[in-house]
């Protein structure tokens, strides 16, 4: 009895993961030349990566959306300038707290009564 339920439940995960990996099925439009995936009875029209859909008649974006050396350049400096600016900041606040735990030892030492001899 154990180990039908065990093969059951091996089935059973195993019929899920194969389900899974199947891509749904596409269609092209003669008409329109759109593709369509067909999921069951349903149709569903087909996008591309950039939101346009996946169609003949739409034209896609021709220039190059790769990144540069140069934009890489660019981008490492801005990271780098927001780094130091958030180093910066931190150490302002550092110096700020250190001046608020020194002024309050002083109020303390202040505000102590001397002890009776």
């Amino acid at each position: 009895m154990i180990k039908i339920a065990i093969i059951a439940g091996l089935f059973a995960f195993a019929t899920a993961a194969t389900a899974q990996e199947t891509p749904p099925s596409t269609w092209r439009d003669p008409d329109t030349r759109c593709v369509y995936l067909k999921v069951g009875d349903t149709l569903s029209l087909r996008y591309r990566r950039d939101g346009t859909p996946d169609c003949a008649s739409v034209q896609q974006d021709s220039t190059d959306a790769s990144i540069t050396r140069g934009d890489l350049r660019e981008l490492t400096q801005q990271i780098t300038r927001s780094i130091e600016d958030l180093r910066r900041d931190i150490g302002a606040v550092r110096r700020e707290m250190e001046h608020s735990r020194n002024e309050l030892e002083n109020i303390r030492r202040e505000t102590r009564q001397p002890r009776a001899p």
